[in-house]
C-alpha cells in the first residue's frame, strides 16, 4: 500500500508540473492587476483548471475589460485562446461576451464607450484547458487509479459483507432469538426483518437479554453494565430505555420484556429461533 501511495504522489506531482503552476500565476497576476485599476477590494478566483472570475463591482465599460485583459495577457505572452465574459454584478446575467485569439492579429482597441453605470464583474474562460487533467495523465496515472478504484472497492465489498444482517463475516457479532436478530456490533436489531438503529445503551440493554433469555436480570446489572455508576442512572431512566427496546420487540409475538417489581427484568422466549 505504502508503494502504492509513492506511485500515485510521483504521477501527480508530474500532472501537476512546474508550467501549470506558472501559467495559473500569470493569469491570475493578470486579473488582478486589470481588476485592481477598478475596485480597491477587487478578488480573483480560480474556480477550475480553466476558469477564474474576477469580482469588482465597479460600473466599468465591457470595452475596458475586453481592452485591459488583452493588454496585459500580451503582456505576459499568455497565447492560449480564451473567452471574456462581463457578468451584472447584481444578478451575475451575461451582459457581454467575447472569444479572443492571440494568435490572429488584432488591435487592441481604446476605451472610448461610456460606463453605463452598472456594477460589473468578470471571467475568463480557457476551451483548450478543459481536457488539461486527463491530458497531463499518462497511462501510469491511469494504472494507478484503477488500482486504487480496486483497492475502495474491496474493501467497500468487504464493508458491506460485515454489515449485512446474516452474512458469514458477520454472524458472530449477532444474537438471534425468536424471531429477531441482535447486531450489537453494528447497533441493529431486526424484527421480522425491520431493521431497526439502536443507541449505544439500547445496545447494551438488548445484549444483556438476548444473552440471558428467560432469566431475571437485576436492575444492578444494568447499572453496572449500562451506566458504569456514572451518576446518570435514576430510575425512571431506566424505565424509559427499557420501553423503547420493549416498542422495538412488540412485533415479535415470540418474545417479551416482563417487568418484575423491585427486582429486575426478564426476557421471555417461547421460541429461540424459526
Amino acid at each position: 500500500m505504502t508503494f502504492l501511495v509513492c506511485i500515485q504522489g510521483y504521477w501527480f506531482s508530474k500532472a501537476f508540473d512546474a508550467n501549470a503552476t506558472q501559467f495559473d500565476h500569470s493569469v491570475s497576476v493578470a486579473l488582478f492587476t486589470v481588476a485592481d485599476t477598478m475596485s480597491e477590494h477587487a478578488s480573483v478566483e480560480k474556480r477550475s483548471s480553466n476558469y477564474f472570475y474576477v469580482t469588482t463591482n465597479s460600473p466599468v465599460s465591457s470595452q475596458k475589460v475586453d481592452t485591459m485583459i488583452q493588454r496585459e495577457f500580451s503582456n505576459r505572452n499568455i497565447l492560449l485562446d480564451y473567452e471574456i465574459g462581463v457578468y451584472n454584478a447584481e444578478d451575475d446575467s451575461l451582459v457581454h461576451g467575447n472569444y479572443i485569439q492571440p494568435a490572429v492579429p488584432n488591435t487592441i482597441e481604446a476605451d472610448n464607450k461610456e460606463v453605463d453605470g452598472i456594477n460589473k464583474n468578470f471571467a475568463v474562460l480557457f476551451p483548450s484547458r478543459k481536457s488539461y487533467l486527463v491530458g497531463q495523465m499518462d497511462i501510469w496515472i491511469f494504472v494507478t487509479l484503477v488500482l486504487i478504484l480496486f483497492t475502495w472497492s474491496y474493501f467497500h465489498s468487504i464493508s458491506y459483507l460485515n454489515k449485512s444482517p446474516g452474512s458469514f463475516f458477520n454472524r458472530k457479532n449477532q444474537i438471534r432469538l425468536g424471531n429477531s436478530c441482535l447486531d450489537f456490533h453494528n447497533q441493529n436489531l431486526v424484527v421480522n426483518n425491520l431493521t431497526h438503529r439502536l443507541t449505544y445503551k439500547e445496545t447494551k440493554i438488548l445484549k444483556l437479554f438476548f444473552e440471558n433469555p428467560n432469566q431475571v436480570i437485576e436492575r444492578t446489572v444494568f447499572l453496572e453494565n449500562v451506566w458504569k455508576k456514572d451518576g446518570f442512572f435514576v430510575a425512571r431512566s431506566m424505565d424509559v430505555f427499557i420501553s423503547k427496546v420493549r416498542k422495538y420487540l412488540s412485533m415479535d409475538q415470540t418474545i417479551k420484556i416482563e417487568n418484575l417489581r423491585s427486582i429486575g427484568y426478564r426476557l421471555l422466549v417461547s421460541n429461540k429461533g424459526k
